[in-house]
């Protein structure tokens, strides 16, 4: 389905970082799991009143065929570290599998991400530069709790001086260049978030 070899340990790792206990002291052999297609990210941008009225939702997806196509797999912010403002305290994955899991009568809703390395602002455009984060040509992952996921980001590859050949396809947009600016302007809430 995703190819991930290390899903388990990555599974692991994250269980075990919501408990403070070692990767090893977590057994997923008996555990229940279930795969979804997409997550509901309900928030408010800082502007929008607070109450029900302010808060918003956000269908994310992540599917192996998007309308009996190809897959779409959506970006999002995380956050990292809550001190932090903006994206100095945020970055951006891509999900690739959306899981949760019963481990020991409690329910951990998580998903299986591709990480992206900060390259800072870019002065020309305002906007944030992430890079894919690869070791030996290969997209590092890490498997995340969906506590950390904030609000879906919106990427534009970072094109460069070459000509994209004439079949290239849409699809192919978030695994075949070095960088991507980070939208701060495809809606509010991203714009009051991604400074």
């Amino acid at each position: 389905m995703v190819g991930e070899p290390n899903l388990p340990y990555l599974t692991q790792e994250c269980i075990a970082q919501q408990l403070g206990i070692s990767p090893a002291a977590v057994d997923l052999s008996n555990c229940k799991t279930s795969v979804f297609h997409s997550a509901i990210a309900t928030f408010f941008a800082p502007s929008d009143t607070s109450g029900t009225r302010g808060m918003r939702r956000e269908r994310i997806r992540s599917t192996p065929s998007w309308r009996g196509r190809e897959p779409r797999r959506d970006c999002v912010f995380i956050v990292e570290d809550t001190h932090d403002l903006g994206m100095s305290g945020m970055n951006v994955v891509l999900v690739q599998l959306f899981f949760s899991l019963f481990y020991h009568d409690v329910l951990y809703p998580i998903a299986l991400v591709d990480l992206f390395k900060k390259g800072g602002c870019d002065p020309v455009t305002g906007m944030w530069v992430v890079h894919p984060d690869t070791s030996h040509g290969i997209r590092n992952r890490t498997v995340l709790h969906l506590d950390s996921f904030l609000h879906a980001a919106h990427l534009i590859p970072v094109y460069g001086n070459h000509e994209l050949p004439l079949d290239f396809h849409y699809s192919y947009s978030l695994n075949a260049f070095e960088g991507y600016y980070v939208n701060k302007y495809i809606d509010h809430h991203a714009h009051e978030i991604a400074f």
